[in-house]
C-alpha cells in the first residue's frame, strides 16, 4: 500500500472522526491510488457515512470516475468486490466507476452491467444503475440514443412493479434526456404528480437549465404549476426555485405571478408558508413595481378571501425591505364605483400595516376624488380608523398634501383637523391612577422580584467548563468613559453612546382589541351589493 492511501484509510478505520479527515480525504480523492483494493472496499461504508449529507463528499465520486478512465482494470476489480458486498453503502460508489468506464478504452460491457442493475428487484442496485446511466458518456449519438431509451423502458417497468421508492435519480436521468427519450417530459410530469420531495428538488434544479420556457412553454408551465405543491418546510427547494426564476421574472413576469397565485390555492392550510416566496415577490417588485401593484389589486378585488388572507403575510415580509406598495392608477381608473369602494373596505379589513394601507387608500382617492361616495368613505376610514390607531398617518398625509390637487388638499385638511381634535381631547383627559400600587408596595414587589431572579440565576448557572473559560479575561473600568487592559496595555478611552428604538403600536387596537377585530371582520366580509352608501 502506498503511503498516501495507507495513512488515510488506516487513520479512518482507527478513528472515523479524526480531526484531519477532510484535509486527508480531499488529498486522497485528487489522485486515488489503491493497491489493496479489498481494504479500500471494506472502508467504503465508513466513507459513505462521513460524506452522506455533505456536498464536499462529491470529491470521491470525481476521483473514482478519473480512476476508471485512467485505470479501467482496477475499476473493474473494485466493482466486482463491491458486488460481492451487495449493500447500499458499497453500491453507492459503483455508478461513478461505471460512468468512468464508459469514457475509458476498456472493452468492459458497462451497458449490460447498468441494465442488469436496473432490472434488479433491489432498490439500492436500481438506484446505482440509473445513476450510472445518468453519468455515462457515449460518443456515438445513435448508440447513446438506443441505450438511454432502453434504460427508460426498464425504468418504467421497475416503477410499475413498485420496486423503487426514491425517484430522485430517475427524475434527474429524464431531465438530462428530455429531448432524446420518447415521452421523457411525460415521465417527468408523472413523477412530479407523486409530490415526492426528491422529485420536486430535481425538477427545481433543472428549471432554466435543462429546460426553459422558450424551448417548450407547455412543459415549463406544467412543471412550475406542479412545483407549487412543494411543502414550504423544504426551504432549500424554494431557494433553488427563486434562483432559477430570476431570468423568468424579468422576461415573463406573468408566469411568476401565476405561480404565486397557484401556490396560494394549493397551500390553503399553510398560507403563512408563503414566506418561502418572499425573494420572488421582492425580485418582481424590484424588476417592475407595477406587476406587484397589479397583483395586490387583483387579490383585493377578488371574491376569494384566500388571496386577501395571503396578502397579510406577504406584506408582513415586504414591509421589512419596502416602505410601501400602492395600487396601479391605470387599472383603478377602469374600476366602477362599486369595485373601487369594495377594494377600499378590503384594504382596511385585511391590511394591518399603516403605510401600506395609507398608500393604497390614497391611490384610490387620487383616481376617484370626484366621486363623493368614495371620498367620504376614505376620509372617514382615515380619520376614524387609521389615524386613531396611528397618529403618524397624519405625517404621511401632510407629505401627500404638498403635491395634491385642490379637492384632495381640502379632504386631507378635513381629515387632519378631525384627527387633531380627537387627539387634543384624549391628551386633555385626566390620568386616573386607580389601580396604581403605592410606592411602599412597589418597592416590596421589586425587592421580591430581584430575589427570585437571583435565585433563578444561581440555580441555572452552568457549573461545567464553558467556552468562555478559554477566552482571555479582560478587566474593564468604566465611568463617564471606559477602557480596558489587554496584553498588558491599556486601550484608548471611549465614551458610552446613547441609542434608542421606538415603534408605533395601534392605539385603539390596544385599548379596544375586540372592537377593532369586530370592525375588520365586518369589512372583510362585505359583499359588493351590501356596501354602505
Amino acid at each position: 500500500m502506498s503511503i498516501s492511501d495507507k495513512s488515510f484509510l488506516e487513520r479512518l478505520n482507527e478513528n472515523p472522526d479524526y480531526f484531519e479527515f477532510w484535509q486527508d480525504f480531499h488529498e486522497f480523492c485528487m489522485d486515488i491510488k489503491i493497491n489493496d483494493k479489498e481494504y479500500f472496499v471494506n472502508s467504503l461504508p465508513i466513507i459513505f457515512k462521513k460524506i452522506k449529507n455533505d456536498g464536499a463528499g462529491y470529491a470521491i465520486y470525481q476521483g473514482l470516475r478519473k480512476l476508471a478512465v485512467e485505470k479501467p482494470s482496477e475499476a473493474i476489480q473494485i466493482i466486482e468486490l463491491i458486488e460481492e458486498k451487495n449493500n447500499n453503502e458499497y453500491l453507492n460508489f459503483i455508478s461513478s466507476l461505471l460512468g468512468g468506464l464508459s469514457q475509458s478504452k476498456s472493452k468492459y460491457t458497462y451497458k449490460d452491467k447498468i441494465l442488469t442493475l436496473i432490472k434488479s428487484e433491489e432498490e439500492a442496485k436500481i438506484n446505482s444503475g440509473v445513476n450510472a446511466a445518468y453519468q455515462v458518456v457515449i460518443s456515438n449519438k445513435q448508440e447513446e440514443l438506443k441505450f438511454i431509451n432502453e434504460v427508460s423502458q426498464n425504468i418504467i417497468q421497475t416503477i410499475e412493479k413498485g420496486n423503487i421508492e426514491d425517484l430522485g435519480i430517475i427524475t434527474r436521468f429524464y431531465n438530462k434526456h428530455l429531448n432524446s427519450i420518447n415521452d421523457a417530459k411525460k415521465m417527468v410530469v408523472q413523477l412530479l404528480n407523486t409530490k415526492k420531495v426528491e422529485v420536486q428538488s430535481e425538477v427545481a434544479r433543472s428549471i432554466n437549465a435543462e429546460f426553459n420556457f422558450d424551448e417548450d412553454p407547455i412543459h415549463f408551465k406544467t412543471c412550475l404549476k406542479l412545483l407549487t405543491h412543494t411543502d414550504s418546510k423544504y426551504i432549500g427547494i424554494y431557494n433553488t426555485i427563486n434562483f432559477r426564476l430570476k431570468d423568468t421574472i424579468k422576461e415573463q413576469p406573468e408566469l411568476v405571478t401565476e405561480f404565486v397565485n397557484l401556490w396560494i390555492l394549493n397551500n390553503k392550510r399553510n398560507l403563512k408558508g408563503i414566506t418561502v416566496l418572499k425573494e420572488i415577490i421582492e425580485e418582481l417588485y424590484a424588476s417592475d413595481p407595477h406587476t406587484i401593484e397589479s397583483l395586490f389589486l387583483e387579490w383585493l378585488n377578488s371574491d376569494k378571501s384566500i388571496y386577501k388572507d395571503a396578502l397579510q403575510f406577504v406584506i408582513s415580509d415586504l414591509s421589512n425591505h419596502i416602505n410601501a406598495v400602492g395600487l396601479p392608477k391605470d387599472k383603478l381608473e377602469k374600476f366602477t364605483e362599486t369595485d373601487a369602494l369594495y377594494v377600499v373596505f378590503m384594504i382596511v379589513g385585511n391590511i394591518l400595516d399603516r403605510k401600506y394601507a395609507s398608500e393604497m387608500l390614497y391611490n384610490i382617492l387620487e383616481v376617484h376624488f370626484n366621486n363623493e361616495r368614495i371620498r367620504n368613505h376614505i376620509a372617514t376610514l382615515y380619520a376614524k380608523y387609521l389615524i386613531i390607531n396611528y397618529y403618524s398617518v397624519t405625517d404621511i398625509l401632510k407629505e401627500k398634501r404638498k403635491i395634491a390637487n385642490p379637492i384632495i388638499t381640502s379632504i386631507i385638511d378635513q381629515i387632519i383637523e378631525v384627527s387633531e381634535q380627537y387627539y387634543k381631547q384624549v391628551t386633555e383627559l385626566e390620568v386616573v391612577n386607580e389601580f396604581e400600587p403605592s410606592d411602599k408596595r412597589m418597592t416590596y414587589f421589586l425587592k421580591q422580584q430581584n430575589k427570585q431572579m437571583q435565585e433563578l440565576m444561581d440555580a441555572t448557572e452552568n457549573k461545567r467548563n464553558s467556552f468562555l473559560d478559554f477566552a482571555t479575561k479582560i478587566s474593564l473600568k468604566a465611568g463617564k468613559s471606559f477602557f480596558s487592559k489587554y496584553n498588558g496595555q491599556y486601550t484608548e478611552e471611549r465614551e458610552m453612546q446613547n441609542f434608542r428604538s421606538s415603534v408605533e403600536v395601534a392605539r385603539l387596537q390596544y385599548i379596544d382589541e375586540i372592537g377593532q377585530i369586530k370592525s375588520r371582520i365586518m369589512w372583510q366580509n362585505m359583499k359588493r351589493n351590501e356596501l354602505p352608501n
